[in-house]
């Protein structure tokens, strides 16, 4: 090493040895920034630049790799499918969602993601099976989801798969999330996600028409001014009063205001001003 290197030079590379792994390229491109450029450290800069060259390689791979594992957010919540390998995890998304993952009787068929949508009376969810190798990367996805649906295998042996999933629950801690056997029904898992979810559906309908049959979908805690802004901006901006019928109504078709607080199930029919 050049014995000629200014002060500076050794406190950037202190910072650099120290870095984290996300932090080392952009440490490292100050080191080089105050490398000497005389001929007694060339060597040294040129050491430093492929090192930069390497760092940066490595930091695409992730960055491919990352963009491989994820998945595009579709529908009103996304919830993670997590099982101990041989669960069933792939034929649980297949019955539920009708999508098509790899199905196999050997552990660790599922290297990535696979997504499906679970179509319940006009409600979309989407459901997303987390390969059993439980990398950061995979379980990185759990931790972006609504909820978290441990699956109990029936093959395997259900004491053990409680054991090992509540040491992964402890470890990521995750808050949101039910366990379920694998041969629960569609209509029952529904509803099991659906209480958890915290939301509510709404049906909408204009004056004299029929209901719109697929529900707009709100926080539990909305009003008809949400709805009215979850449909179209004009109809807040317009609104007039609305009729109500369903659980938050006191009588069938009661008329309210903005303020008024929606519950599952009710169907709102819009009054706007001429």
């Amino acid at each position: 090493m050049p014995a000629n290197l200014p002060a500076e030079w050794y406190v950037a590379k202190e910072e650099y040895d120290k870095a984290d792994e996300k932090d080392k390229i952009k440490k490292l491109k100050k080191l080089l920034s105050v490398t000497p450029t005389h001929k007694g450290a060339e060597k040294l800069k040129a050491q430093l630049k492929k090192k930069l060259a390497e760092l940066k390689k490595d930091e695409r791979k992730k960055t491919k790799k990352r963009k491989s594992l994820s998945v595009p957010k579709e529908g009103c919540a996304r919830i993670s499918l997590i099982g101990l390998p041989n669960s069933g995890k792939s034929t649980f998304l297949k019955k539920v969602t009708g999508a098509e993952p790899k199905i196999a009787d050997y552990p660790y068929t599922t290297t990535k993601p696979e997504a499906g949508m679970l179509d319940f009376n006009g409600v979309q969810i989407q459901i997303i099976e987390i390969p059993s190798t439980f990398t950061r990367e995979v379980l990185s996805i759990a931790h972006s989801s609504e909820l978290v649906l441990f699956l109990l295998g029936e093959k395997l042996n259900k004491d053990e798969q409680m054991k090992q999933l509540n040491k992964l629950k402890e470890r990521e801690k995750f808050e949101n999330f039910i366990f379920v056997k694998s041969n629960i029904t569609k209509e029952e898992l529904f509803k099991r996600i659906w209480k958890r979810l915290g939301l509510i559906r709404v049906y909408t309908k204009e004056p004299g028409k029929k209901k719109i049959d697929r529900p707009i979908i709100l926080d539990k805690n909305s009003r008809v001014e949400d709805a009215c802004k979850s449909v179209h901006k004009d109809f807040f901006r317009y609104f007039k009063f609305a009729k109500i019928s369903g659980p938050s109504a006191k009588f069938d078709w009661e008329r309210v205001g903005l303020e008024h607080k929606l519950k599952d199930g009710d169907i709102v029919e819009i009054h706007m001003k001429k």
